[in-house]
């Protein structure tokens, strides 16, 4: 099977829009990228933080629903989506890899409609951490201090807040000893316990 091709994406710069044809399947090499969908108002929605090893792009739709960004300066591998087609009818190893990674998916999905329950906002805030803390420990990342490459808005659109309210959060998480140091890009959790309590979790 092909290895692919690199990209190299500036950040801020889009992958594909909603609408887009869909002709590549992405896996993450470097850097941060975003999955958004807009309103009809426009209004932009994070649905999903992407990672170095995270798959975007796999759909059978003819059309991408969703659209991709670039968080940070990034490089993607993009394979052609006919050649990855193949290689599932052909290769079961390959089909079972693909299976692994939508059942990811859907699990991340699930934490993310955990967090965005019925939590006000520092709690919110408090499980975005755990969240990302949590995607670093499955990468086999270091879990301290937690990577947080976006803005206080692209965390605010990911979790349905204003930008204001999810700085007060913040804030307050630190006066609660939650979290000791909160210097962008970078999150350093002072007691696990009390951002899991914070975070309406169990111990």
């Amino acid at each position: 099977m092909e290895t692919g091709r690199r990209v190299r994406i500036d950040s801020g710069t889009t992958l594909f829009r909603e609408g887009d044809p869909v002709t590549d399947v992405f896996c993450v090499a470097v850097g941060n990228l975003i999955i958004t969908r807009h309103a009809e108002n426009g209004e932009r929605q994070i649905i999903a933080f992407l990672f170095p090893g995270d798959f975007l792009g796999m759909t059978f739709a003819e059309a991408h629903l969703t659209g991709a960004e670039a968080l940070t300066d990034a490089e993607v591998w993009a394979l052609p989506l006919a050649t990855v087609t193949r290689g599932l009818e052909t290769r079961p190893e390959l089909g079972l890899a693909f299976a692994e990674m939508a059942t990811r998916i859907i699990n991340s999905e699930m934490d993310v409609i955990f967090t965005l329950g019925r939590k006000n906002a520092r709690a919110r805030v408090a499980s975005f951490i755990l969240y990302l803390r949590r995607r670093q420990e499955l990468l086999g990342r270091p879990i301290d201090p937690v990577q947080m490459p976006m803005t206080r808005q692209d965390i605010a659109d990911f979790l349905g807040l204003t930008m204001e309210t999810v700085s007060r959060s913040f804030s307050q998480l630190k006066a609660s000893g939650c979290i000791a140091a909160d210097t962008p890009p970078h999150v350093h959790i002072a007691d696990l316990t009390a951002l899991r309590k914070a975070a309406d979790l169990a111990p």
